[in-house]
């Protein structure tokens, strides 16, 4: 794999240097990997929150019923300002 060094163009520009498709080839896939990995564990840390949908279809009256107190709780706090 690439050991990531820059060089310095003539015209000053910093580039890395060249690299072999295999290098290419290599660095994508951990690239995809480290990815996957992130993306895997924004799923796991959502849970429910992603869910949401299906809560308020099994639970319509609950749910109804949560955000009605809170939209009464929220109203008496704004509303005494």
């Amino acid at each position: 794999m690439s050991d990531g060094s820059i060089v310095v163009r003539k015209n000053g520009a910093l580039a890395r240097r060249e690299q072999t498709p295999a290098e290419v080839k290599a660095e994508l896939q951990a690239a995809r990997e480290r990815v996957k990995s992130k993306l895997d564990a924004l799923e796991h840390d959502l849970g429910a929150v992603g869910r949401w949908r299906e809560t308020v279809r099994k639970h319509p009256v609950l749910t109804i019923g949560g955000m009605f107190v809170a939209g009464y709780l929220l109203g008496r706090l704004w509303g005494r300002r």
